[in-house]
């Protein structure tokens, strides 16, 4: 699993929302709920025997319906900037800032639908998973050809979502736990902007 591509992947997913089940629009509801989200996270891949193959940490800043930075701390920095529809990457060991048009690849993942109210339930069957009181679980099981992951499982504890893990077709593993996690905290939007450092590298592919 490529960490770069499935970076971009899981930044975006932006459908039609049809025929909705009680599973369905529980967590519909839960995420239409959500205006802000900061965390940190730890975010690990896993390989097809679930052993770790990586693992970095930072810091996620969402506002909707326009603002998402990833900021990666660990073990390098990178910064993933989403305003609109214009992606920004910044790669602190290339000491270079890419700017782009969000890729149609990045349409088929998960953190667009925190930042857009959107839908995946065209493209996947959701179920509610019983757990004990303080945690709810959904499972998101592909039911279209082409979607970048087979199922995507959703943590929410004690009413904070709490952990995405996303399993590819080589069942491949990215698992994002979010940690002090504050829900619909008040964010300026100065706090999505982005000043490279001095010398930095700037491409911005956002007219091609």
């Amino acid at each position: 699993m490529k960490v770069n591509s499935k970076l971009i992947v899981y930044i975006s997913l932006i459908l039609l929302f049809q025929n909705i089940s009680t599973q369905e629009l529980s967590l519909k509801e839960y995420l239409e709920n959500i205006n802000t989200i900061k965390a940190d996270f730890i975010q690990t891949n896993y390989s097809v025997s679930n052993a770790m193959i990586n693992q970095s940490n930072g810091r996620i800043k969402i506002k909707k319906p326009h603002h998402l930075i990833w900021d990666i701390k660990q073990p390098f920095v990178k910064k993933i900037i989403l305003h609109q529809d214009k992606l920004s990457i910044f790669d602190s060991q290339l000491n270079q800032l890419l700017i782009s048009s969000l890729p149609i690849e990045a349409y088929d993942s998960f953190l667009i639908l925190l930042l857009r109210n959107a839908s995946i339930l065209n493209f996947y069957s959701i179920e509610k998973i019983d757990t004990d009181d303080s945690e709810v679980l959904f499972s998101l099981i592909s039911n279209t050809r082409g979607n970048s992951f087979e199922r995507i499982n959703i943590s929410i504890l004690n009413g904070i979502l709490n952990k995405l893990t996303f399993v590819d077709s080589k069942n491949e593993s990215l698992e994002i736990k979010l940690i002090n996690a504050l829900i619909n905290t008040n964010l300026s939007n100065n706090e999505f902007v982005f000043n490279p450092p001095k010398n930095t590298e700037i491409i911005d592919q956002s007219n091609d």
